[in-house]
């Protein structure tokens, strides 16, 4: 049944409609003229979409924001006949995956022209809505907001036919004003509960209105950008950004915009299109138009003005992929490996905690997002005194404010808001290890004040054990807050002390605080926590007060003078994790020096420091969506990873001592290692070797100043996350780069001891060591019951890299037993099932068995870790049989891609490849050393395609932990990859599939390497993502390896693409 196109259809009874307000209707209401129909109001959902039971393929055509055009698009292949709710696993809803709202399906329509006067009506119409948990269904109109409570009966036997729909209705009532001559946009999503299903979507209005079909080309929006191009020295370009999506089959579009002519080929699915035109001295309006076979699909102008030059930071959208993200994933503020990632929170403390895009109030703004790094909240207020945040769904129950989403502006090197509770505008911005913030409190605003809160939630729970504030001036403050968490489910024990300077651009007229030091605190790990941090006891609030001291629920609050106009008051902040003299100098020579109060060139400095990272990789798109794609992912790899020690080097150790790093460029850099070799290592190494120089540097102070290797130092403490001791893969592999401005044999001896000594309780607190070494020893594998049977494989790799160090550094016998001890996976290989199985201690197969759900795997089950062997998937592949290896493997990839490749509803079984973890990252590119690169192409360019969204709700299905998902999807968009992370006695990259016609990769001679590596793919796409064949300066290159050297000395890689696969012969 397609969509109905209804013109001044009269219906009678509705003489007074027009005279009525805006607002819902529980009954069904007519106008006269139907505008639109999506569906069949017959008490069936069976025009649509997935129907009648294939609602679990929703996620492949209609997750995140998805486009439906009136006038050509169909219900049965353009809306789903149900639509999800955060809780509904189908939908993509899980514990890892997170439980906040991502499906926002649009409905497009087109007026000739407006009318003024009268309403309309939406009306929409169902067959049934869960029962369980009834949805909360979110509308749109233009902007314009309603929502409603479907009281649903229906259980999930509705989605596969086995029950009688129940029939419910909402009917919209808004006036016709609303609607705007062109294009119209109705919106909506359910933002509590679970699904419900679609009987008829119907939009009247009055007499005479009436829509314009759209055609196979939806326009939804046209207009200059906000930058000019320079290129070669040559004259400015303007680029006009046509927002479109093209349905169904490529088409060939005209662009015409004054002189400018421009005809291509438009691929399917969302882009905006860069149309370039000459840039203009003075402000002008200029026609603009479409055609598509000759005859114009869209008319209408653009202005044209001066604007400021392109910079790779316009490229940047810092809000993409904040959707269900994790505590190390917002909006932050920040530099690269920067101490301070300054952010606004807004969610209660729970799993996957911090900042959520969809709720729309503001706790405040905390300085830290590094795993298990809390406190240090900061919030203007107005208005009554309340110490508590309040839970995430009642901001008026605390000091939150609800925000005006529409001006929420994240951008490189600041952030800025306007809450609309206390009518105040939050602008943030920072350097390394301070912060600026400025807040401008509106006029008549009783009680102008500046919160901060030291114990915020946070992901995990934690406990404040000692704080300490004292008021310096009427302009200054100090303090300490000591924190305690070991409830991460790992062998963490987190303990740090945050120090802090703050200085005020205005005197305060009184200090304030409270505590609450009869919390109960945290014992323990909780399985499923959930705390809004409103406490059984009842804080001690002070005013005029010079000092606050205490523990539990600890903070304080400063007063300023009340003003009859608005105004605005400047707090700059210094932390360090060392001591208050650290805060102060880190304040004094990063900010206070250098920027003294201005906030505008404290961001202009972040924007510049970011703009050299970003141009390190030159992409050249005519999609803009694209090109914000690419940059947006490289910033946030860049960015995830946090340093802990201070300007002048000093940091405090595992046991609480203060020491100083060797080279004032050092920084002890955070963040996890595991299975980084398939993503941050590689980049890193390539386009930004000052990072993997600092991250290995970091790695081998804390071993010489303590014994022992890090994990993970988040806050610097031996927090045993994640496994194994994959440091020896960064370290290896960046030397292998050309990076050696290190003690590679300090590192070796290091690295041999910890892949040789049993963990054991560090002093200090935490693990330290390999946590399942000594069983691995023992029996060439890690028994079942005996820690995690998936550690064998991790271990195996890291041995294999240190046997390649060991070999290098001529210690031949050392490489002889890692590399006999790298084969251990083998010993749980069963070549009769095809899969890593684990085994009790007497070598017996544990049955019974199932690749999906045997456990014994980190965050993953044996069909995720039988593919995992980096340094040898050669023997894998002969274990398994080639034949059998190819199949599986590229079955569970077609299986994966109904759920985009994240498990969706954390179900492995149906969707086995989940790359929204890091065991299953390498996977696509296993078909090279199959003999089938076809399928790497063909599958890489689907993940790039399907996993990696491009709005807030759907960039990330997965856990994005620390940068590891961006840092893929740059290495995978460029072309290049390195299954052993480059570790090898001869690295080389596997050549797949470039996403861009041309790539240059400055390499600016650093490391002894050569100016740029150039990447031409003419016509390389979505569609054409298969190569033919490979020219490497000139020279054709047979297979998909280049030597790693060959890129980093400079020249130029020319890879011929096609959309049909080149088969290769299998002997």
């Amino acid at each position: 049944m397609k969509v109905k196109l209804l013109f001044a259809l009269l219906i009678t009874g509705c003489g007074n409609l027009w005279a009525s307000q805006p607002g819902t209707h529980a009954g069904s209401m007519r106008a006269d003229n139907v505008l639109f129909e999506i569906g069949e109001k017959d008490g069936s959902p069976a025009e649509f979409a997935l129907y009648p039971s294939h609602y679990k393929n929703f996620l492949i055509d209609f997750t995140g924001v998805k486009h439906f055009a009136v006038g050509y698009s169909t219900p049965e292949k353009n809306w789903p006949y149900v639509l999800p709710g955060p809780k509904d696993r189908w939908g993509g809803g899980g514990y890892y995956a997170g439980y906040h709202p991502r499906h926002f399906p649009v409905i497009n329509f087109q007026l000739p022209e407006t009318r003024k006067e009268g309403n309309c009506l939406l009306s929409l119409f169902f067959a049934g809505a869960n029962g369980k948990e009834l949805p909360v269904l979110r509308v749109e109109v233009n902007g314009h907001r309603f929502e409603k409570k479907i009281e649903g009966k229906s259980t999930d036997k509705l989605l596969t036919g086995e029950e009688k729909p129940d029939p419910q209705e909402w009917t919209i009532e808004f006036p016709a004003g609303w609607l705007e001559k062109g294009m119209n946009r109705i919106q909506m999503g359910i933002v509590k509960g679970r699904w419900c299903m679609f009987d008829c979507i119907r939009l009247s209005g009055p007499d005479g209105m009436d829509i314009t079909p759209i055609s196979s080309s939806l326009i939804t929006s046209v207009k200059a950008a906000d930058f000019e191009y320079e290129k070669s020295g040559k004259k400015h370009s303007l680029p006009i950004l046509v927002d479109m999506v093209q349905y169904d089959r490529p088409r060939n579009l005209t662009f015409v915009c004054g002189k400018t002519k421009v005809t291509r080929r438009v691929e399917t699915g969302k882009s905006i299109q860069q149309i370039l035109v000459p840039a203009v001295k003075n402000p002008k309006n200029e026609e603009f138009a479409i055609y598509a076979d000759g005859k114009p699909i869209y008319q209408g102008t653009v202005e044209l003005a001066p604007k400021p030059l392109h910079e790779y930071a316009d490229d940047v959208d810092i809000l993409m992929g904040t959707g269900n993200s994790r505590w190390m994933y917002k909006p932050s503020v920040s530099l690269p490996f920067g101490m301070v990632q300054i952010a606004p929170d807004n969610e209660d403390e729970k799993w996957k905690a911090g900042y959520e895009y969809t709720i729309e109030n503001i706790a405040g703004f905390n300085h830290f997002c590094d795993w298990t790094i809390d406190g240090f909240l900061m919030q203007p207020t107005c208005g009554e005194l309340q110490v508590n945040p309040g839970p995430e769904n009642n901001p008026d129950a605390g000091y939150r404010s609800r925000i005006d989403k529409s001006t929420e502006k994240a951008e490189v090197g600041k952030y800025s808001v306007f809450m609309t509770d206390t009518k105040i505008t939050a602008e943030v911005s920072a350097t390394d290890r301070a912060s600026i913030q400025r807040y401008t409190f509106p006029a008549g605003c009783k009680n102008r004040r500046v919160l901060v809160d030291l114990y915020a939630p946070s992901e995990y729970p934690h406990n404040l054990q000692d704080a300490h504030i004292t008021k310096v001036s009427d302009t200054e403050i100090e303090g300490y807050a000591t924190y305690f968490g070991a409830y991460t489910g790992y062998t963490a024990e987190q303990y740090y002390t945050i120090h802090f300077v703050m200085q005020f651009d205005k005197s305060f007229a009184s200090m304030g605080g409270w505590v609450n030091d009869q919390i109960k605190a945290e014992q323990k790990y909780l399985g499923a926590w959930h705390s809004t941090h409103e406490f059984e006891t009842e804080p001690k609030i002070m005013h005029n007060i010079t000092e606050v001291c205490g523990k539990g629920d600890v903070g304080f609050f400063l007063d300023f003078p009340a003003e009859e106009d608005a105004s605005t008051v400047q707090v700059r902040t210094g932390v360090s994790l060392v001591d208050v003299a650290g805060a102060r100098n880190n304040l004094r020579q990063e900010l206070a020096l250098p920027f003294g109060w201005n906030l505008e060139k404290v961001a202009e400095n972040a924007r510049s420091i970011w703009n050299d990272y970003l141009s390190r990789i030159e992409i050249e798109t005519d999609d803009y969506l694209q090109q914000k794609k690419f940059y947006s992912n490289l910033y946030r790899a860049y960015s995830a990873k946090a340093s802990w020690s201070d300007f002048d080097g000093r940091y405090r150790d595992e046991r609480e001592q203060i020491c100083r790093l060797e080279s004032p460029n050092d920084r002890v850099v955070s963040g996890e290692y595991w299975n980084t070799f398939w993503d941050n290592q590689q980049l890193f190494n390539l386009t930004a070797p000052e990072l993997s120089s600092m991250w290995a540097r970091s790695a081998i102070s804390l071993y010489k100043n303590g014994g022992w290797f890090n994990t993970d130092p988040a806050g610097i403490e031996h927090t045993g996350v994640m496994v194994a001791m994959h440091m020896v893969s960064q370290i290896w592999g960046a030397w292998q780069s050309g990076i050696r401005d290190f003690d590679l044999k300090l590192a070796y001896e290091g690295l041999k001891k910890m892949l040789l000594t049993p963990p054991q309780r560090h002093e200090g607190g935490g693990t330290a060591g390999v946590e399942d070494l000594v069983p691995y020893m023992k029996y060439g594998y890690i028994p079942q019951g005996m820690g995690q049977v998936s550690n064998t494989m991790e271990y195996a790799y890291d041995d294999w890299c240190l046997a390649q160090m060991a070999k290098y550094l001529g210690y031949e016998s050392d490489y002889e037993y890692f590399s006999k001890r790298s084969e251990s996976w083998t010993n749980l290989f069963d070549t009769k099932s095809g899969f890593i199985r684990p085994k009790d201690k007497d070598g017996n197969w544990i049955t019974p068995f199932d690749p999906y759900h045997t456990p014994g795997f980190t965050e993953g089950n044996a069909f995720n870790y039988t593919w995992f062997v980096p340094h040898n998937p050669e023997k894998l592949i002969k274990l398994m049989g080639r034949e059998r290896f190819v199949s599986r493997l590229d079955s569970a990839m077609q299986k994966s891609s109904y759920a985009n490749f994240n498990a969706s509803g954390d179900d492995f079984a149906n969707y086995p490849i989940n790359h929204g973890n890091e065991t299953s990252m390498e996977v696509a590119y296993l078909f090279n050393r199959a003999g089938a690169p076809h399928l790497s192409q063909k599958w890489v360019r689907a993940i790039q395609e399907q996993y990696y969204g491009t709005t807030p709700y759907d960039a990330y299905p997965g856990d994005e932990d620390l940068g590891q998902m961006s840092s893929w999807f740059v290495m995978s968009a460029i072309g290049l990859f390195q299954m052993d992370g480059g570790c090898a006695e001869k690295p080389f990259y596997e050549v797949t599939n470039p996403r861009y016609s041309k790539i240059t990769i400055h390499l600016d001679g650093k490391y002894g390497r050569g100016i740029d590596f150039v990447i031409e793919a003419p016509g390389a796409s979505k569609e054409n993502k298969y190569v033919h064949s490979i020219r490497l300066n000139g020279k054709r290159i047979d297979g998909f390896r280049i030597d790693q050297q060959e890129v980093l000395k400079g020249g130029k890689m020319t890879i011929e693409m096609k959309n049909t696969p080149k088969y290769t012969k299998q002997k």
